[in-house]
């Protein structure tokens, strides 16, 4: 299984930068967004935008860390949670799912060039789709499928089967994730 080490300052700027790119864009909107960037960068560049672990649920992968931030889970430590409250919050009235709204401008120097690429991407592919396609297309997730309910997904199996140069960028992802904080 292949892990990498997550910021969590860097989560709570990407969650803002979804925020504002994408307004009024619930939770799981902002989550699959995560999962793509995530996805795109690793498969191009070797390594995730976030370095999220990534949880098979019902509705598809959900950014374990993110959403636990987005709930302001209280076992989060204050400054973690302090710094998320700082920069964005769900709509009141919003329903089950209120929309995110960000509440300053993301800090970018947490962010390369080519992280902002696969965000936009990212965002510009679940912008356009409902709940249900983008449920349906996370169900087709090779990492998706593979993992089991409620479980880790591995990023190995983020690198699509039809990938230029799949097995030496699997090598390298392999060899790197374990000294990386993304």
């Amino acid at each position: 299984m292949i892990r990498f080490k997550p910021s969590p300052q860097k989560i709570i700027e990407a969650i803002t930068w979804i925020a504002q790119r994408l307004p009024g864009s619930s939770r799981y909107i902002v989550l699959k967004t995560l999962f793509y960037a995530d996805k795109y960068h690793l498969q191009r560049y070797g390594r995730p935008v976030t370095g999220d672990t990534y949880i098979k649920m019902n509705f598809g992968p959900v950014a374990s860390f993110a959403y636990d931030i987005i709930k302001r889970d209280d076992y989060l430590p204050l400054e973690i949670l302090t710094a998320a409250d700082a920069a964005f919050d769900s709509v009141p009235g919003g329903g089950k799912y209120p929309p995110i709204e960000a509440k300053r401008s993301p800090d970018m120097e947490w962010f390369s060039g080519t992280d902002i690429e696969c965000l936009e991407e990212a965002a510009a592919y679940c912008s356009g789709k409902g709940f249900d396609t983008l449920k349906g297309a996370t169900h087709e997730e090779a990492a998706w499928l593979a993992a089991p309910m409620n479980g880790e997904m591995d990023f190995a199996l983020f690198i699509d089967d039809d990938t230029p140069g799949r097995e030496a960028l699997l090598e390298y992802i392999a060899e790197t994730a374990p000294c990386q904080m993304v």
